[in-house]
């Protein structure tokens, strides 16, 4: 998992559970399992990047594969924050 993940809240809305995280990059590829069985929803708040590409996939791990619960994420720089948001069940 080449990101270090810093847990920031977890609770329910409606019916899905929400997980919010710091992602701090130490490689330009990663992976975020955030527990859930399936993400329905993705949030991304940059809050200190390098590089304007940064791809996201939900469900997804780096090489496309599927893997839910996970958040697939490609494009980063090593430092780079990022806040980001996921809804599932």
């Amino acid at each position: 998992m080449a990101y270090t993940v810093s847990a920031l809240a977890s609770n329910v809305v409606g019916n899905q559970r929400k997980i919010s995280a710091r992602l701090t990059a130490d490689a330009a590829t990663g992976s975020w399992e955030t527990g859930l069985q399936n993400i329905t929803d993705l949030s991304v708040g940059l809050q200190s990047a390098s590089t304007a590409s940064i791809k996201f996939a939900m469900n997804e791990g780096v090489s496309g594969t599927s893997i839910v619960g996970t958040v697939g994420i490609s494009g980063a720089a090593s430092g780079d924050e990022l806040i980001v948001t996921v809804y599932g069940y």
